[in-house]
């Protein structure tokens, strides 16, 4: 996926959580291997979603971070391992990782190998560790988000596609709009190309349909969503050919269809891809108002159900957010 040398934005001017959020992202999409190996493109969708999902998690700079976790990334595809961000980080991996570079030697050893453990750390309590949710009424539970290697495995799935657009193209589709944009699936089912928009920012904006609401992509998504919109036209994002507007249990069917055979996946459902969506943006402390401004929701009282997800901020985090930036 390309990426841009830029901060993401939500809803046209507010960025992803505060001032030096901009930099964190820009540290992240921004990065590349000095020597950038040919592995590299294969592997950087997963590496960028591990650090934006564990950065605010670990005592050790973004790029500081970027650069040990590509390091391991790149050992693993060489090493024909599994294409995936808790396999790179499995202890075994590590080791064998670390093994392989005899020019690491004393403390330089040892930051490596807590850097890796760290963020294997973090990415486990996003995985498994998450508080117990509150006891709500049936009406209001919402499903779990996925967590970062369930969708970067779903973006490499989606990739491996056929690249027509009633595969991959409308598997990538459905991955931007609800990982990226957060669409409930009337939205989804109605967005067309030109409902996407590329500013001169790079920045790719939806209108929604219906409404007049505009969302920002996600950047991790926006490119993504900018090349399906290309070669949509003026025709549906997702299931271009189809003759039904609104088909009942068309992104249903059609998931089930495809993911037929897909082994390591769990069941993709737009529910959940909008669930990851709305805790990413309540993970980086985006204002709840614009996040459920964002979701079309009325007020913030919508998100509550999400909260569960959300872990506490760390210590060196909240006295950055308290003091503030120049």
């Amino acid at each position: 996926m390309h990426t841009h040398d830029k901060g993401g934005y939500l809803y046209s001017h507010v960025s992803w959580c505060v001032p030096l959020e901009r930099d964190v992202s820009g540290a992240i999409l921004g990065y590349r291997p000095l020597e950038e190996p040919a592995e590299w493109p294969l592997v950087a969708d997963g590496v960028r979603m591990v650090a934006a999902a564990t950065c605010d998690s670990v005592p050790y700079t973004v790029p500081k971070v970027m650069l040990v976790l590509s390091g391991l990334a790149t050992f693993a595809e060489r090493a024909g391992l599994a294409r995936d961000p808790l396999t790179w980080l499995a202890p075994e991996t590590i080791t064998r990782y670390l093994v392989t570079r005899p020019g690491l030697r004393g403390s330089t050893l040892q930051t490596y190998r807590s850097i890796l453990l760290r963020v294997r750390e973090a990415l486990l309590w996003l995985e498994t560790g998450q508080q117990p949710a509150p006891k709500l009424r049936a009406s209001r539970q919402r499903p779990a988000p996925y967590t970062p290697p369930e969708l970067a495995r779903f973006l490499m799935w989606a990739r491996g596609l056929p690249p027509l657009s009633t595969h991959g193209g409308s598997a990538l589709a459905l991955l931007a709009l609800g990982a990226g944009c957060g669409l409930s699936r009337r939205e989804v089912l109605a967005d067309r190309g030109t409902h996407v928009t590329v500013l001169p920012s790079e920045t790719v904006v939806v209108a929604v349909p219906g409404s007049d609401r505009l969302v920002v992509c996600r950047a991790m998504w926006e490119q993504v969503l900018a090349d399906r919109a290309r070669s949509a036209g003026d025709g549906y994002l997702f299931l271009p050919q189809r003759q039904t507007p609104e088909p009942k249990n068309g992104i249903t069917n059609w998931v089930k269809r495809t993911q037929d055979g897909s082994t390591g996946l769990p069941e993709l459902k737009l529910a959940r891809l909008r669930s990851s969506w709305i805790v990413e943006l309540l993970r980086q402390r985006v204002p709840e108002d614009v996040v459920a401004a964002a979701a079309g929701m009325s007020s913030t009282a919508g998100l509550a159900p999400y909260r569960s997800w959300v872990p506490k901020l760390t210590e060196e985090a909240t006295r950055r957010m308290l003091r503030g930036w120049a």
